[in-house]
């Protein structure tokens, strides 16, 4: 309700003008209220670092640990895995030597001329390895009966004065064109 009298309406005006000031006065109090609050918030937040840094480093060992165990649980199963593949290893070196074994005695029971075309259709690898697991008076003896240019081939191999020529092609005593 505003009152009719013009004085008393400017007399109101200027109480709430006064009034205002003061709020306003009270305001540029309050940042001391502020101050006086932000030193109890740094004294909080002092007195909470230290547990909390605690607490944070005690995750984080907890946390290692955890990895740790993991990682221990990982490297057993790789050792228990290459326990494995070195036992399937040791085999498969096992028949290899096996199945070299029977063919070299396979062949040392041949007559010559017949080993002598089995290996010179074989790869040259195979063929030196068979040869040279061969007795020498057998061995000899079928590199007599073999074509002479494969022969030599094979001979020279084995005496170690050319490498092997094993690039995935067999080297054959046939001809190709």
């Amino acid at each position: 309700m505003l009152p009719k009298n013009p004085f008393a309406s400017r007399s109101l005006l200027v109480l709430l003008l006064m009034l205002g000031a003061g709020q306003a006065g009270a305001q540029t109090q309050t940042p001391t209220v502020a101050v006086a609050s932000t030193s109890d918030a740094a004294s909080f937040c002092s007195a909470l670092r230290d547990p909390a840094a605690e607490a944070r480093f005690a995750w984080q060992a907890n946390t290692l640990k955890g990895l740790e165990t993991k990682l221990a649980d990982t490297l057993k199963k790789l050792e228990e895995r290459k326990a494995e593949l070195q036992l399937l290893t040791d085999q498969r070196a096992a028949e290899v030597k096996q199945a070299e074994a029977r063919m070299t005695d396979i062949f040392a029971r041949m007559r010559p001329d017949a080993a002598a075309l089995q290996l010179a259709a074989m790869d040259q690898a195979t063929a030196v390895a068979v040869l040279g697991k061969l007795p020498p008076r057998a061995a000899s003896a079928v590199l007599n009966e073999m074509e002479a240019s494969r022969a030599a081939q094979l001979a020279e191999v084995m005496g170690g004065r050319r490498p092997q020529l094993n690039n995935g092609m067999p080297t054959t005593g046939a001809q190709t064109r």
